[in-house]
Order: C-alpha cells, then structure tokens, then sequence
C-alpha cells in the first residue's frame, strides 16, 4: 500500500496504555499514554481490575492521539494490538464482562484439584507434560471461576484476554492472535491451534467453546465499527491487528527476526528471548516456548519473574537519597544510580547476588541470597550487585537455551525502562562479551505491534522488509576484554555454585518456616 504511511499501535500495560502512530521509517509521530487504575486486591494474592477502565483508557488515548496528529486518516494503514500476557475475563454473549478481569500478577490457586480422567492422564503423560498439568490444574484461574464462583462460571460465553475483548469492542468480532497464548491456556504449541482433543481442556476446566477463534498474528481480525470509531476517535473502518504480547512484541520490535540475536527486556519481569523456527519443549519449565509475533515461528523466553523490579524495589527501600536528587535535576532515578556507581569496578568488590526475589517457575524454593559482605559495601555495591545478578541469570538461562537449539548469540539488542541504565547494558555486554545495542526507541513493544499491522494490512510485503525499514538500532556497548574476565570467573566458579550450594539450604528453610508450603 504505496499510498499509506502510517500505522497506529495500542501498548495495554499493567499500569498504563499508551497510543502511538508510527511512520514507514518507525518514528514516533505521536504519542498518547494514560495511566490504568491500579488494580486491586480483594484478599491476599488476589490482583484484579476492571475492564472497563481498560476500554475508558483506550478510548481516552486514541482520542487524544487522533486529536494530536496532522496526517491525513486514509494515510493510517491500520492498528495494531499488544497486551499484557495472562490477564483475561469471563464475558457473556454480548460481550459484557461478567466479572473483574484477573490480571497476570493474580496468585490465588486451587487446593485440591479434582483428579483427571484416565484418558487424560494418558494424554498428557504420553506428551512427558505430567508434571506440567499439575502446575495447571493447581493454578487454573478458570478452575477458580469453577469451584467459587459457579454462577459466574455457568454464564461464561467466552473467557477472553484483554486483547480478544478489545477486538470485540473494536470490531464486534470474537477474536484473538496466535501470538497471544502464553501459559494456561489449552494451546497445542507445537502445532499453533486450540487442541483438539477434548481431555486437554480437561486441567483447564474449560470447554472448547468457551474459547475465541486464534489467527496468525499478521491477520486483519475486524475493522473498526461505528460505534468503536465514536467512542475512540479512531476511523470507521480501520483494519484491526492483534500482533502478539508484549514480550513478543518486543522481540519484533526490536528487530530480532534471527535466532543468533537476543534480545534482553528490562522491565518489572526481566527477559531475555530469541527466536526459533522450529518448537523446543522445555519439559522442566526452565524456559518457554510461546508463539512468537512472527507466523510459525515461536519465542524462546527466559524470565526472571522479579528481574527489574529488585531495582525498584533497592529504589524505595535504600535509593531514596538518589530519587530526591533525580527529582531535583528532572532525570530518571537511573541515571543518578548510573553515576553512584559507575566506579565501582566489576564484580562490587565480592559481593554476589542472586536474583530470586520470586521463586522461579522450575524451583518454588529458589530464594534471593546476597554474600560476600565486607566492611567496604555501601548501598552503591548492593545497586550494582542486582545489575550484575540479573545478568549472570540471565546468561545461565542462555546456555540452557543454547544446549537446546544449538544456536550461538552474535549479538544483544536490549529494551524497557530499565535500559535507561547505561551501567545495566554495559554489564550485560561485558558478562555475555557480546555488542549490545540500546534501540533507537524506547517503544520496541509497541513498535512489534505497529510492524504486524503494517505487514498484515500490506504496507509492507514481508517481516524482512518492514523490519529493515521501521527498526533502527541506538547506542553500541562494546564488552570490555578485562571486565568479561572478571565477570566470567565469577560466573563460572561462584555464580553458578552458589545456586547449587544454597539450595538445599532453601528446602530447609521452607520446612522449618513452613513458607512456601511443600506440596
């Protein structure tokens, strides 16, 4: 579509949705962002929010972006969609929600599940996933529905993630990408559709119907409706994307359509991913392969369920002296910490971290641990030991990658808030001794979004031609030859032996604290 340049994207995150209208070359023309009500709690574990401030934001950040921009509507190629991951709500026939939506930082699980058929037991553990459906069943949010709330349950026409109920709202249609299934979800990952087999839905507690039809995430679902065009100030008729989730999204956004670059997010959740043309199961949950933001084609994701947020986290609890100061000059909280601690040389002085605030999936007893105080380490040293144990974590979980798929990383390519931080990306270049990018913009999530619905609705021919032209890469940070020898020392005789040696230390604890519970 030689006479359309430009495509609008729509990033829903935990805390905020924004809207942002993208030209052919990716640039930023406009940008609309509004913050969500914060979702709340009704009992210990439990995170909820309502969908309907969900649509009222959308609606309020297209309209401000319509109302911002100068180019001609017919120009706009289409919208693209990402959402958060895993947060998802019951609606009836006519789309209503039934219920709060239950959003991806929700813990509530089921005690108890109810035993699973022979047949089942038998799919499943034909498939080597008998482990895997445990972890389903205790941790079913439709289960939940099920067993506590029955009414709401028996009244489900569709349980949908946000994504689907956007697209319903924007176009009428029940519908959702590919791209977004991650998780508990009866998806056959391998082969990219719903299941076919009536006992996969069985863990789940859901029926085949309960579910939306699932396209590839280059596919038109819908076109913006009358109403939807009313309500957000978007053009009727708009061709509607759903590329994929924001994970994946950043993946494509940041151009990483090769499996020999890795692409690290520095957000609350800390990733690091690449892309593989062929499934690998992972049978110990060590890493997941969830559909990629790419037709057939899958996303290898290593995740460290607290990775960013420990700096958040180090910000309230020990950073307040830098986030006065940042205040004061009007700069990020990172930048001052970057200057903090730029002098303190590789390795803090002996202080290793390691970053198990939240237990990982493959070990619930997996605890954070700091040692090798000495009287030398500040409130500086801790800042940077953080940086350092989610690299070294990180770099655990790409050799377990690479004895998977063979593949060898050539490159970094990194986003998220966190990559603000130019100590943060230097460490990472320095522990992977790889060239690390910072991209060009801070948006890749919302730029992988923009380039599916730029594919899909024919701006551009191919992933291969839309990436040369809408993903511009930033900043290089080489690896500096004496700091890597330093890191991988510490990775290879310390990092990883200290994971080994405190762990049994860590089921100990659990049994004598009671906390977590062992099952």
């Amino acid at each position: 579509m030689a006479d359309k340049n430009y495509v609008i994207a729509i990033d829903s995150g935990t805390q905020s949705v924004r809207a942002i209208l993208f030209d052919r070359q990716g640039s930023e023309v406009a940008i609309e962002q509004a913050a969500h009500e914060p979702y709340f709690s009704e009992n210990p574990g439990w995170a909820e929010q309502r969908p309907e401030d969900y649509w009222a934001k959308l609606c309020q950040v297209t309209k401000g972006l319509m109302a911002k921009v100068k180019v001609d509507p017919g120009e706009i190629t289409g919208i693209g969609i990402t959402t958060q991951r895993g947060t998802f709500v019951p609606v009836d026939r006519q789309g209503n929600p039934l219920r709060p939506a239950i959003i991806w930082l929700d813990q509530r699980s089921v005690e108890n599940p109810p035993p699973l058929s022979t047949m089942a037991k038998v799919l499943f553990g034909v498939a080597g996933m008998s482990e895997a459906i445990k972890y389903v069943q205790k941790n079913s949010k439709f289960l939940w529905i099920k067993r506590n709330e029955p009414e709401i349950y028996n009244k489900a026409y569709k349980f949908m993630q946000i994504s689907a109920w956007f697209t319903y709202k924007l176009t009428g249609e029940f519908k959702d990408s590919i791209g977004m299934i991650t998780g508990l979800w009866p998806l056959d990952y391998k082969k990219l559709k719903w299941h076919t087999l009536p006992p996969a839905y069985e863990a789940f507690a859901l029926e085949k119907d309960h579910l939306v039809d699932i396209f590839p995430p280059d596919t038109v679902l819908g076109h913006v409706t009358k109403q939807a065009s009313e309500e957000t100030g978007l053009p009727e008729g708009l061709p509607v994307v759903v590329g994929a989730g924001d994970k994946q999204s950043e993946l494509l956004g940041a151009g990483a359509i090769q499996p020999n670059i890795g692409v690290i997010s520095y957000g609350t959740a800390t990733c690091m991913e690449v892309i593989t043309r062929k499934y690998i199961n992972e049978k110990k949950m060590q890493f997941f392969t969830w559909p990629a933001a790419l037709p057939n084609a899958w996303d290898i994701e290593m995740f460290i369920f607290r990775g960013f947020w420990m700096v958040t986290w180090f910000k309230q609890e020990m950073g307040y002296r830098e986030s006065i100061e940042a205040q004061k000059r009007g700069v990020a909280p990172e930048v001052v910490l970057d200057e903090v601690i730029r002098d303190i040389p590789p390795g803090s002085m002996g202080l290793m971290l390691q970053p198990y605030w939240s237990p990982m999936v493959s070990d619930k007893f997996a605890k954070g641990s700091i040692i090798g105080f000495g009287d030398v380490h500040t409130r500086a040293h801790i800042y940077r030991a953080i940086l350092e144990g989610i690299g070294y974590e990180l770099r655990r979980l790409s050799e377990i990658v690479h004895a998977k798929n063979g593949v060898t990383l050539d490159e970094i390519r990194v986003g998220g808030g966190g990559s603000r931080s130019d100590v943060a990306v230097q460490i990472a270049a320095d522990i992977f001794n790889l060239p690390t990018y910072r991209m060009a913009t801070s948006e890749i999530c919302a730029l992988g979004a923009a380039i599916d619905a730029a594919v899909g609705t024919g701006m551009f021919n191919s992933f291969d031609e839309a990436v040369a032209s809408m993903v511009k890469k930033g900043r290089l940070f080489e690896p500096n030859a004496e700091s890597h020898r330093i890191y991988d020392q510490l990775y290879n005789e310390v990092f990883k032996q200290t994971y080994k040696a405190v762990e049994p230390l860590n089921r100990k604890i659990a049994r004598i604290t009671g906390y977590p519970p062992e099952d």
